[in-house]
């Protein structure tokens, strides 16, 4: 039962308990525990969970989309080895049919809110064929870092969710929900205990991972744009070429970066993020 108001020891431990059986039951299936890893705060914790619990048999799976901020996969990479943990990378081209810019010109508009179809597309079904590969048709345990407090869609899309769930792109097999009730301080005071460093663009641009997202605001655009001015150069194009905006409130990145390039320092000093901080990352993020 999901109860967000107990104490982060007896979140641990809930954690621990969930992560322990089904570690046990990976074991009998004589395949790793699997943990969804994104390099970001809440998946952060999963993977350092998991590894109390099977530290020798706990394996790391980043589904790549080619559409990463420039230093995310490096950063997992760094990770994953740091923590001594095997790291499996998916790929939409080599484990599936193509990239974003296949599946928007084939589709002739971009994913959204109503049919996220980026997400099943680049990731989920690239994955099950990566790990069927691996695994055949052994029952498999994938632990995700999902949280219902991480937000209201959240909150309402997990409500009268279990912590172990079938999983259902990858039939006999199970997602497991260790977090589901940490809140945002529960994960972030775990990863100050364990002296973890999340991934820094998190706190420059308010995300990780990949560059554009049907679920992304102006604002975290205009993030972005602040240091990589051209890494939508390509979602531009492909504006161009389906005639559909690419942003959520029907919007054109192109029309965003015009506006931002027309407007920076204004629009950099009302993102709410000192201007040094910015510059800082644009040199070494």
């Amino acid at each position: 039962m999901i109860n967000i108001f107990k104490t982060l020891e007896e979140k641990i431990n809930t954690s621990l308990d969930i992560i322990t059986e089904v570690a046990t039951k990976s074991k009998e299936q004589e395949i790793p525990l699997l943990v969804n890893f994104s390099g970001g705060k809440d998946s952060s914790a999963v993977l350092l969970l998991a590894k109390q619990v099977a530290p020798k048999n706990v394996e790391a799976i980043y589904m790549t989309t080619r559409m990463e901020l420039p230093g995310t996969i490096e950063f997992v990479v760094a990770e994953a080895k740091r923590l001594d943990v095997p790291l499996h990378l998916t790929d939409p081209v080599r484990d599936y049919m193509g990239d974003f810019a296949y599946w928007v010109k084939r589709n002739g508009y971009f994913p959204s809110f109503g049919y996220n179809y980026c997400n099943s597309r680049l990731k989920i079904r690239a994955s099950r064929r990566y790990l069927r590969g691996l695994f055949g048709r052994k029952h498999m345990y994938r632990l995700n870092g999902v949280r219902q407090q991480e937000s209201t869609r959240r909150k309402n899309m997990y409500k009268d969710t279990e912590f172990v769930i079938p999983d259902g792109d990858l039939s006999g097999s199970f997602i497991v929900y260790p977090i589901l009730e940490w809140t945002g301080n529960d994960v972030k005071e775990f990863l100050n205990l364990n002296n973890f460093e999340s991934h820094k663009q998190y706190s420059s641009f308010g995300v990780s991972g990949c560059s554009y997202c049907p679920f992304y605001q102006k604002e975290i655009y205009q993030r972005v744009l602040a240091v990589y001015p051209d890494i939508y150069d390509p979602i531009i194009e492909l504006e161009n070429i389906v005639k559909n905006p690419s942003v959520s409130g029907n919007l054109y990145l192109r029309d965003i970066k015009a506006e931002f390039i027309a407007n920076r320092e204004e629009i950099v000093a009302n993102l709410g993020e000192p201007k040094e901080k910015i510059k800082k990352c644009k040199a070494t993020c």
